[in-house]
């Protein structure tokens, strides 16, 4: 009867670490917004951490995308592709992107967004780098990979 027990119990641990990963989710924005290239205003966060703007800017520079960065709260141009951001932080033994959001807006409207999240459960995922965390999801909102082709990158 112990062994079914801690048989029993092992399963379950493994079953939780294995569904309780990290995850991407969203979509992208609209072809025909990405077609016209709009120059990118990109706001920022004062409470997200300093990496998290870098590491959009350095996806924005790799991409050859025309950006501008404005602090937060700055208006929205609506001419422009406006992206605004929110990573949060936890610490579990090191300290680790636990969510984040990045929303597109273009012409007064949400036209894209992207969601992270990492439980803080017993999945060693968790500890991933943030900064390649942030460029799978921008890489989503472009629609350059999915949110499931991303997910399987982390």
């Amino acid at each position: 009867m112990k062994k079914i027990y801690v048989l029993l119990s092992l399963g379950a641990l493994l079953l939780v670490m294995g569904c309780a990963g990290p995850r991407i989710t969203g979509g992208s924005i609209p072809s025909n917004v990405l077609s016209n290239k709009p120059d990118v205003l990109l706001i920022n966060d004062d409470e997200t951490r300093e990496g998290f703007n870098e590491a959009v800017e350095d996806w924005l520079k790799d991409n050859k995308k025309v950006y501008t960065v404005k602090p937060e709260h700055s208006q929205h141009d609506p001419k422009k592709l406006t992206i605004e951001y929110v990573g949060h932080w936890k610490w579990d033994m090191a300290l680790y992107l636990s969510r984040a959001e990045i929303e597109a807006f273009h012409g007064g409207q949400r036209i894209g967004s992207v969601n992270f999240k990492a439980p803080n459960s017993l999945n060693l995922n968790k500890w991933g780098s943030g900064e390649e965390r942030i460029k799978l999801m921008m890489d989503v909102l472009y629609g350059k990979k999915t949110a499931t082709e991303a997910t399987r990158e982390l």
